[in-house]
């Protein structure tokens, strides 16, 4: 009988020799000799089931089974015996007669010395080789490496392996994404401390402890064993033998293991491109790789991940390393990104041009539509220049404003101009006096130019009438009369008198006149400033029309009573006072806009409208969409002139820029570090973090200046300036 096959050590073998055979464990066939052993007299002592149960330890995946070497028996799942040892020896099943005792343990065709010998077994004096080496190669340490999700493991016999808790996978070999890694090299090298090996051969060594602790460790190794499994290792032909010596583990229903696969082309291409760079410089390299870049189109305000597939077969993707391949992709979207809004700004700026030169040769006045305007030229290629409508139609609107202020004002200069004629057409009039009548003085003038001028019309003409002879003095009508009795004076004296009193009362009646039109003056500045009060107190909505606001102004008392002004004096103190509105709301907008940090002038309109959506102010001051958006593109322009004016000044103040800045950097670039470590200090070098390209090119300009100029002349020095 080959005990071997039990792993029962040779001294708890029943006795063998001289013909005679005291049994053989469960499940082998009866043998000679004896009958079957019945039990002893007054029962058999109650036997401990868990000493027939031994734990074995699987090589292939390092689980555990156990063996019952009575029954034959294993499995994968612990045994309640070994669980409940005390319980299954107390239990009223052990102290039943020994026929059934025998019966439950698989013990009736063994003989009593046999019996005896497998009562005294003990786990802990059956040394299991198998189990020691698996001690060795359990793992002892493992350190995750920072950003990836591998960690490194040490085994107990000094090896090192890869293991990846996500996908559950260990390796031998060190993965792609941990090479070129200091960290993990330092961790490969550097074994752990002796004492984590000391503690982990004492926890194996349980062999020599007694019983009770034997079961208590088995216990605590069952419900704490290490998730970590090392890779399979190549075994010796003496370990080979060993495991077909030792028990079969129980057949487990497995899920066929995938054929190994071949190395991914993509790592054996990276490995090998690895080994090209070193000879090629790091700078030739970028500029390949920019080159492969622009050639692929890849655009500026995408992302890594959806411009990969254009590059990643491209030979010139190789050419740096995954992080230095999205470092010098971040590094060129945001140059194309600075590129591409300088060409569309320039772009944008030439078609408003175009459209503006179009508004012009379309010969448009005050009163023109934007519809009529769009059907007439709307195949014009000027007109589809400009990308939107919405702009089309700003455009078009400031054009037709201007204009009408244009017409406006020539109207406005044409009818003083009539006026004054047809004033200078009453003084011509000799006859006319302060008693004059207006029915009988138009008829003498009706066929002059300047009576019948456009501008003017009956009422306005009657006006101007009275309001000249109402300036005339009393004193022409006397001075009238005695002219005709001039004739009679007969002496040379009294004709110098009446020449003299005619002189005085010239000049008084010019200082009268004079008089006159400071006061009328002064009363239609009154009339202008009651105007402005009854504008202020009404119309407090910059986007109503005058159409709309004389409707409003007509039903307060105020307004009849400002007859001094006319129809032209109160629409343009409506605009101005419009204006006025405008200003003040587009001075708030701009103070919400520079309230929010987040806001800069490279946040386009839809984002910022996001920020100051739910702000109270933006709600008061939002009125129309397309103005707010065209107020907020001139903040953002004005916003960018202005940053780069201050670091143009930023430059100026910088002492340690001077004119020989740019050979010192041509030689050596310690000295553009040391410049830049001064700006950086600065808020007006950082709020151009989103611009670095412009922000350079007005370092480089700013340097070339300099070095252009030369050493800057001395200052010319006065003896009060000497030092003494």
């Amino acid at each position: 009988m080959n005990w071997h096959r039990l792993n029962i050590p040779q001294r708890f073998m029943p006795p063998q020799g001289d013909g005679q055979h005291y049994g053989a464990p469960g499940g082998f066939p009866p043998m000679g000799g004896f009958p079957p052993f019945m039990g002893f007299p007054g029962g058999m002592p109650p036997m401990d089931p868990s000493l027939a149960w031994h734990e074995f330890t699987d090589q292939s995946s390092g689980k555990k089974y156990y063996f019952n070497t009575i029954t034959q028996e294993n499995t994968w799942e612990k045994p309640k015996a070994l669980i409940e040892p005390k319980a299954a020896t107390n239990s009223p099943g052990v102290t039943a007669s020994p026929n059934i005792e025998m019966k439950q343990a698989g013990l009736t065709s063994m003989q009593p010395q046999a019996l005896i010998n497998m009562a005294a077994m003990q786990p802990q004096q059956m040394p299991d080789a198998q189990s020691k080496s698996a001690d060795k190669v359990r793992p002892i340490s493992s350190n995750a490496v920072a950003g990836t999700p591998w960690c490194v493991v040490w085994t107990g016999d000094g090896k090192v392996f890869f293991f990846n808790p996500s996908t559950r996978t260990s390796v031998w070999q060190r993965p792609p994404e941990l090479y070129n890694r200091p960290d993990v090299d330092l961790l490969v090298s550097k074994p752990p401390d002796s004492k984590t090996q000391t503690n982990g051969k004492q926890k194996n060594l349980t062999m020599e402890k007694p019983k009770q602790e034997f079961d208590h460790e088995q216990e605590e190794g069952e419900t704490s064993d290490e998730e970590i499994e090392a890779p399979p290792i190549k075994k010796s032909k003496q370990e080979k033998k060993k495991q077909k010596q030792q028990p079969a583990p129980p057949k487990e229903k497995e899920k066929p293991k995938p054929a190994e696969k071949p190395i991914d082309p993509a790592i054996k291409a990276e490995l090998e491109a690895q080994q090209e760079r070193e000879k090629v410089p790091l700078e030739e390299r970028l500029k390949q790789f920019r080159e492969m870049l622009e050639e692929k189109k890849v655009s500026a305000n995408s992302t890594w991940e959806k411009e990969l597939s254009k590059i990643v077969f491209d030979k010139r993707y190789l050419l740096l390393s995954a992080a230095e391949r999205k470092a010098a992709f971040e590094s060129y979207t945001r140059e194309r990104s600075e590129i591409e809004r300088a060409e569309r700004k320039k772009k944008s700026k030439e078609a408003k041009e175009a459209f503006k030169l179009l508004l012009e040769e379309a010969k448009l006045h005050g009163k023109s539509t934007f519809s009529s305007f769009s059907s007439k030229f709307g195949k014009d290629p000027r007109f589809k220049a400009v990308d939107r409508m919405r702009d089309r139609e700003d455009y078009f609107k400031d054009h037709v404003d201007e204009l009408y202020k244009k017409e406006k004002e020539e109207k406005k200069k044409e009818k003083e101009k009539a006026k004054a004629d047809f004033l200078q057409l009453l003084s011509e009039q000799s006859d006319i006096h302060r008693k004059s009548k207006w029915s009988s003085v138009k008829k003498k003038i009706d066929d002059e130019e300047r009576y019948r001028h456009k501008s003017l019309d009956s009422s306005l003409r009657e006006q101007l009438f009275k309001e000249y002879v109402s300036k005339l003095p009393e004193e022409e009508e006397v001075a009238e009369e005695e002219g005709e009795d001039g004739k009679k004076l007969q002496t040379e004296e009294e004709r110098a008198l009446e020449e003299r009193k005619r002189e005085v009362e010239a000049e008084l009646g010019d200082l009268n006149k004079e008089r006159a039109k400071e006061h009328e003056r002064h009363k239609y500045h009154e009339h202008e400033e009651s105007f402005r009060a009854l504008l202020t107190d009404l119309i407090k909505n910059a986007d109503i029309s005058w159409h709309d606001a004389k409707k409003l102004l007509k039903k307060d008392d105020r307004y009849d009573s400002l007859s001094l002004l006319d129809r032209e004096a109160k629409e343009r103190l409506f605009d101005e006072h419009i204006d006025s509105l405008e200003k003040k709301r587009r001075d708030l907008f701009y103070q919400l806009l520079n309230e929010q940090d987040q806001i800069t002038f490279n946040t386009k309109w839809r984002d910022a409208r996001k920020i100051i959506a739910d702000d109270e102010k933006f709600s008061k001051i939002h009125a129309n969409e397309r103005k707010t958006e065209r107020y907020f593109r001139d903040w953002t322009d004005k916003r960018h002139d202005d940053a780069l004016q201050d670091f143009k000044d930023l430059l100026r103040e910088t002492k340690i820029i001077t004119y020989k800045s740019l050979k010192m950097i041509q030689e050596n670039e310690t000295h553009l570090k040391d410049i830049l470590a001064v700006l950086e200090n600065d808020k007006r070098y950082l709020i151009l973090n989103e611009n670095p390209q412009e922000r350079e090119r007005l370092l480089e300009e700013y340097l070339s200046e300099l070095d252009r100029k030369g050493p800057p002349p001395p200052p010319t020095a006065t003896s009060g300036e000497r030092p003494r």
